[in-house]
This record gives structure tokens, C-alpha cells and sequence, in this order.
């Protein structure tokens, strides 16, 4: 860590939260008119009685997430009813949770934040009960602390210990709840706690889910504006420190789905907004993420006692799935380890994908992958694969780097990223200074050109960079060069703005490459937009009426019979045709178009594709239409002229291919060519009945497969079909019935 960062640590820590990670009170007694499933309406303070009927009604609580994991009494001994079988018969219940709230958001820091109490559990710790130290896990979304209501009823012990970065808070529920009060307990729930044994009597609690909506405006105390001004003097002393971007870790972890300004735990959220507000006033941009510190390795179950036999074992049939070995299992020897940085903050600048950085890098006060990780998981034995565990660390963290080198480093990550930086300048391009459009223009002329057109996602944003920079001199130099290279990724809609934004003598020249690298999916884009463009100004139709004399030439060196394609090849068609409007007395164009779509055919390219589309258009007496059905027709009468015959006897060809499965065929060839023999039995053991049966997999061939399962080894039995003549005689029938609906449109 350099001297600078060291400042700039300092400087952080100096930031403290308006509020504490625990807040605890007491409150008069309010009769909640608390009603269990299957118990009468509980009377307070709570008798003996009624707290054994409400454990008669309980069950016993597990360790960790879920239903799912099992009971393990020696790390947690208590019982539990869930929300579902709870109501609330007082309707001051409601307002006295309430009032708890806006006692505990000033101690926790959210004082002008919005939050709820969702009700989870009710807890009934008897004498001995306990729960062992551990950490909330986020049971809803929106989560971010736990709330502890305690029940009036004698009880001594049972203390609630909470524990957060080296500090240590202890909330005793005895004395209050003893003495016809209400206690309660509020903490994060990233915050170590434990409940100490009950000693004497019962202790009774509501546990409810603090859920944190979305806030007010962020608090602005005078004593941050003090800070902010010396993180940013640090930040421009740094402006040229090579090791950017500066990795500031917050103190507190974030699950990837809570990761939100609102959700900002104490300090973290001045921190951070001081950090992005001084990263403004240093010319620094700033985006806040999750630093993940991923480990793998062992999965190490507890040991327990095998009864009888003198020795202590793995238990790893106890656990019903992965989930529960997650809950009850620890890392032990570590396999694999490596830090990341794959999720962000929603809003603001777009982030820096695909960053590489080490540990050292991290500017920091504490040691990583200490205490609970915000996620695990487990997975059993597969195979001969032993159990492994996996945790995840996530850190909140700021990342910061000066401005002036954003391109640079933006250019040094994946083009989707490049494209959101791009869209960013583009959304802010009115606001945005001199030194912003010049970064936006420094991106533009390092971005990669992809001529074979290999990316798979939207490309607009370098369209409407053109459409908003407007400077002739760039979009001739490199602007048609990444056009052309990323033309089928971007929306016509944005090509229609460039054509406003620059003449059309620029993109003559673009067409022509672009169609002349005869792809399928890309000259369908160039005729969509040629489509768009023709409903637009004089000069965009004009340009349209010079490339729709080029639209043979541009379809001529097509492969449009693929059987994949079949789709993009009906959007030619379709969008053809929506052009030829303009060409309908042209006999030579329409000639020429025939001939391109025409110039092989078949069955499927005929059928499913030509006629297909034809027939799904609004206007068939479309001249081209008309010129395409007479060829779809020709084709027909030729097909449906040649109707299939059945087989003159019982001999079949030898197929040639694939080579692998020639000694199959060797011995098979006698039985195919044979006239009159139709069955033949190959009484062999299991692994050459499977290599023949693979071999008629792979070819059309008129056999049917069984397997008598008699005798030692099993016999396949091959027995000879005319399915190859009933599928052609089927093709047949459809030809006839579709040459007669064609011939019906070309007579019209």
C-alpha cells in the first residue's frame, strides 16, 4: 500500500455512521393479544402453563437456513413457532412495532431511511436453552438486520450477545421481561450473536426481519463535507499513481441481491458517499461493487461418537442434501482461492468489468475471508470426487480512477462493457463537459473492427455516438469503418439517425461492402433497413431507390437453401418483396430477383420456404410474388410428376457411409441385397448388437430393430420395411395437395 493510500485509508476511518450495529430498549407493556394455532389467546406475564402449551405447539428449531437442516441441540436448544400460525388480536400491536422502529433507526444510522418489521419466528428458550454464536442469514429480499422482541415472563439468563468488528454489546431481556415490560433488540445481520443459556424460567421472543425500503435523500452532515474535501485533495495527489483504479473496501459484507445505496450498513454508507462525492471533485469517476473472495476446499463435517464402537466417524448420511452439509459443515484444507470483482451497484457509471487484481491491491483494515462468508455452499460425494465446500466473501468496496484515463482502461475490457460506456456518454451527451465528449471520442477510436461481424449483442450505442458527436471528419476516418465492421448489431431505428445526422453519399460505399460479404443474417438487416428507409425523407428514398437496383446483385451470392436459415431466408422474401413495390413494371429487375431466389432449389427451400412465405404475404398479385409462385409451381409439377412406386422386391442398398461402421455393413450386405430374404437374426454378445444398432441409427435404411431376449448371448433381429417408399409416397401426397394451391394463386 503506497503512502497515498495509507492517506486515503486514514481518511475513510476517520468517517463514523450516525448509528451503532445494536440497538436495544425497554417499552411499557402493551397487551399484544397474541394468538397461536391450536392455543388459546396468551395471558402476560406468561404462566407455566401456557409456556408448556405453546412448546406443545413448537417444534425444535434448527441450526441454519431453512427448514431442511437438521436439529442439532448441542448448537441451538430452543423452540420455535413460524409466523403463519401467529395473530395479533390488538391492533395496538401494529403501532407499538412501530414506535420500536423509530426508536432503533437513529441508533442504527437510518434516520431518514424507510423501514419494516416483518414477523419471522416466536421463540421459547425453556431452562438450558441456548443458540451458539452465529450469524442472520438474509431470509427475504431487502433484509438487513433482525428486530427481538421480548414476551413478559420470569426468566434469569438467556442473555443476547451481539458481536461487530471487535466490538461487543450484551442486551439482558430478564430483568425488563420479568417485571411486566417489553425489551427489545435490534442488529444487523451481518453481526455475530449468541443467546447464553436460559437459567431459570422462560424466555419468550418475536423475532421479526428488518426489511429496508427504498430511502429519502442520503444524509449530508456538515462534519462529511470536512471529509470529502481531504479525500479529495488525497485522490488528486494520486491522479497519476499507475495502480488504478484504487480499491477501497467498506466494512461490512453484501449479499450480490442487497448490494444497494439504501442498504448500506453504518459507516459504509458515508463512506461511500463521500468517497463518490470527493471522486467528483478530483476528476475521478467512482462506482461502487462487490469485492468477492472466493475459496474452495475441503468440506469438514463434526464428529460424532459411533455408539459401541470406541471410535468417532464422519455422519455424512445425516444430512438430507447439499444445503444442509452447507449449514453444518466448514472449510478445511483450501483447495482453490482467487479475489473478484462481477457484481455492481445499480446507477451511476457504468463499471469496469473483467478487472484483475490481487489482495495487495486492496486498500483496506482488515483481513479477508474472516468469520461467516455471505454465501456457501457444499456439494457430496460424486464419484470418486470427495465432499467440497465453497464460500463466498462479498465485500463492499468503491473503486476509483482518475477520468482522463477512463478510455484506456475501459478499452482494456469486453466490447459489452465498452458499449455501456459508450450508451453513458451518449444518455449524458448535453450535460456532459469537453473533457467527457473527448474521453467518449478517445473510446470510439480504439474500439476494436470486427469485420466478420462475430459480436452477439446490440451495437446501437456506437450508432448514436455518431448520431450525437456529429463531426464528419471521425465518422469518415473510423466512424464507417466500425459501422460497417458491427452493421447487422445495430437497430435500423438508429440507422435511420445517422442517415439524418450525415449525407447518404457516405454509406454508398458501406452497402456495398456490407452486401458483399454475403452473409444471410446481414444482407437481411441491410433490406429491413432499406425498408425502414423508404418510408422516410426524399433524400433517404432516393438513396433507397439507387440500392434497390442492386438488391439482385446483393441476393445473387446467397446460400439460402440451409436448413438453419430457413427463417432469415423467409425475411428476404418478405422484405423483397416490400420492395419490389417500386419495381413492378421492371421485367429485367424482376427477372433477376427470381433467378437469385430461384437458382437452387429444394423440397424444403420450395415448400417450407418459398411457398410458405408467398402465401403468408397480404398482396400475391405482386408481380415478383406472382414470378416466384410460377417457379414454386414449375418445381412441383415436376415432383408430383414422379410419383414414387413400392419396391420391386425385398433387396435394399448397402449404404457407403460413415466409413466407422463398415465391418457392420459387410455383414449385413448378402442379407440387403438379397431379393427375398426379409428377417435376419445376429445372435451375438451385447457390445457388437449395440455397434449395429448405432450403424442403423446413423443411416435411412428400411429396417426395424428388436432385441429376443432369449438364449445366451441375446439375438437382434433386423426385419426389413418399406418405410423409405411410405415416407416418399407421404412427401408425395403433400407435393400434390400444395401444387394445387399453388397453381390456384398463379391462375388468379
Amino acid at each position: 500500500m503506497t503512502s497515498l493510500d495509507q492517506q486515503l485509508l486514514g481518511a475513510i476511518n476517520e468517517i463514523k455512521g450516525s448509528g451503532t450495529f445494536v440497538s436495544s430498549a425497554t417499552r411499557p407493556f402493551v397487551f399484544p393479544g397474541l394468538e397461536v394455532r391450536g392455543v388459546e389467546e396468551i395471558g402476560f406475564p406468561l404462566s407455566v402453563v401456557q409456556a408448556k402449551a405453546l412448546i406443545k405447539a413448537a417444534h425444535q428449531a434448527p441450526f441454519g437456513k431453512g427448514s431442511q437442516t437438521v436439529v442439532d441441540t448441542r448448537v441451538r436448544s430452543t423452540w420455535e413457532i413460524d409466523a403463519s400460525e401467529i395473530t395479533f388480536n390488538n391492533p395496538d400491536w401494529a403501532t407499538f412495532i412501530t414506535g420500536v422502529l423509530d426508536d432503533i433507526k437513529p441508533d442504527l444510522g437510518l434516520v431518514e431511511q424507510t423501514i419494516g418489521a416483518n414477523l419471522y419466528k416466536l421463540l421459547i428458550y425453556e431452562e438450558g436453552g441456548f443458540f451458539l454464536p452465529h450469524q442472520d442469514s438474509e431470509k427475504e429480499p431487502g433484509m438487513f438486520g433482525t428486530l427481538v422482541v421480548g414476551l413478559p415472563a420470569r426468566h434469569t439468563g438467556g442473555a443476547l450477545v451481539v458481536r461487530f468488528d471487535g466490538h461487543e454489546t450484551t442486551v439482558d431481556f430478564s430483568e425488563a421481561a420479568s417485571n411486566y415490560k417489553i425489551p427489545y433488540a435490534a442488529f444487523y445481520a451481518d453481526c455475530e450473536h449468541e443467546i447464553k443459556p436460559v437459567a431459570s424460567g422462560y424466555r419468550v421472543c418475536l423475532v421479526y426481519n428488518l426489511i429496508q425500503t427504498k430511502g429519502k435523500a442520503k444524509i449530508q452532515s456538515q462534519a462529511l463535507s470536512t471529509s470529502v474535501e481531504k479525500l479529495s485533495q488525497i485522490l488528486k495527489a494520486s491522479e497519476d499513481d499507475p495502480e488504478i483504479p484504487k480499491i477501497v473496501l467498506l466494512g461490512h459484507q453484501y449479499t450480490p441481491s442487497n448490494f444497494t445505496m439504501e442498504s448500506l450498513k453504518l459507516s459504509d454508507r458515508p463512506k461511500a458517499h463521500a468517497l463518490l462525492e470527493a471522486a467528483e471533485k478530483a476528476g475521478f469517476y467512482a462506482k461502487l461493487g462487490l469485492v468477492t473472495s472466493y475459496q474452495s476446499g475441503e468440506l469438514q463435517l463434526e464428529q460424532r461418537s459411533t455408539k459401541g464402537r470406541g471410535r468417532r466417524n464422519y455422519y455424512y448420511d445425516e444430512y438430507d442434501d447439499d444445503a444442509a452439509l452447507a449449514e453444518n459443515g466448514t472449510m478445511g484444507e483450501i483447495y482453490d482461492e482467487y479475489i473478484t470483482s462481477d457484481h455492481w451497484m445499480a446507477g451511476g457509471i457504468p463499471p469496469l468489468c473483467d478487472l484483475e487484481f490481487e489482495e495487495s491491491d486492496l486498500i483496506k483494515n482488515f483481513d479477508l475471508n474472516e468469520g461467516e462468508p455471505a454465501e456457501k455452499a457444499a456439494e457430496g460425494y460424486t464419484g470418486n470426487a470427495g465432499m467440497e465446500m465453497q464460500y463466498w466473501y462479498h465485500y463492499g468496496a468503491v473503486f476509483l480512477w482518475p477520468k482522463k484515463y477512463n478510455a484506456d482502461l475501459v478499452s482494456a475490457t469486453p466490447l459489452y462493457n465498452q458499449m455501456e460506456w459508450v450508451n453513458y456518454y451518449n444518455q449524458r451527451w448535453q450535460q456532459a463537459d469537453s473533457q467527457e465528449k473527448d474521453l467518449a471520442r478517445q473510446l470510439i477510436a480504439q474500439l476494436p473492427v470486427y469485420e466478420k461481424n462475430n459480436a452477439d449483442f446490440d451495437f446501437s450505442p456506437l450508432g448514436m455516438f455518431f448520431v450525437h458527436d456529429g463531426q464528419e471528419t471521425l465518422f469518415a476516418e473510423k466512424g464507417l469503418t466500425l459501422l460497417q465492421g458491427y452493421f447487422k448489431f445495430i437497430s435500423v431505428e438508429t440507422w435511420g439517425k445517422l442517415f439524418e445526422s450525415y449525407p447518404a453519399s457516405y454509406f454508398e460505399p458501406l452497402f456495398d461492402q456490407v452486401a458483399a460479404l454475403a452473409k444471410l443474417s446481414v444482407t437481411d438487416h441491410l433490406l429491413s433497413l432499406l425498408c425502414f428507409l423508404d418510408s422516410s425523407t426524399q433524400a433517404q428514398r432516393s438513396f433507397v431507390a439507387a440500392q434497390i437496383e442492386k438488391v439482385p446483385a446483393y441476393l445473387q451470392p446467397l446460400k439460402l437453401t440451409s436448413p438453419e436459415k430457413k427463417t432469415t431466408a423467409g425475411h428476404l422474401i418478405s422484405r423483397t418483396v416490400a420492395l419490389s413495390q417500386a419495381k413492378a413494371t421492371d421485367a429485367a429487375w424482376i427477372a433477376a430477383t427470381v433467378q437469385a431466389f430461384t437458382r437452387t432449389l429444394t423440397r424444403d427451400y420450395v415448400n417450407d420456404v418459398l411457398v410458405k412465405t408467398l402465401f403468408s404475404l397480404k398482396n400475391t398479385d405482386n408481380p415478383l410474388v406472382q414470378a416466384l409462385l410460377v417457379q414454386c409451381r414449375n418445381d412441383l409439377l415436376q415432383r408430383v410428376s414422379n410419383k414414387p412406386q413400392p419396391p420391386a422386391d425385398w433387396s435394399r442398398p448397402v449404404p457407403q457411409e460413415p466409413k466407422r461402421y463398415r465391418k457392420v455393413w459387410d455383414t449385413l450386405a448378402d442379407f440387403l441385397q438379397s431379393p427375398t430374404e426379409k428377417v435376419f437374426l445376429y445372435q451375438k454378445v451385447a457390445a457388437d448388437r449395440a455397434e449395429m444398432e448405432e450403424a442403423i441409427a446413423n443411416v435411412k435404411i428400411d429396417l426395424d430393430k428388436e432385441t429376443i431376449r432369449k438364449g445366451s448371448p441375446h439375438t437382434l433381429k433386423l426385419t426389413k420395411n418399406q418405410a423409405n417408399y411410405e415416407r416418399e409416397l407421404a412427401m408425395w401426397h403433400t407435393d400434390e395437395e400444395l401444387l394445387k394451391k399453388v397453381e390456384k394463386a398463379v391462375s388468379r
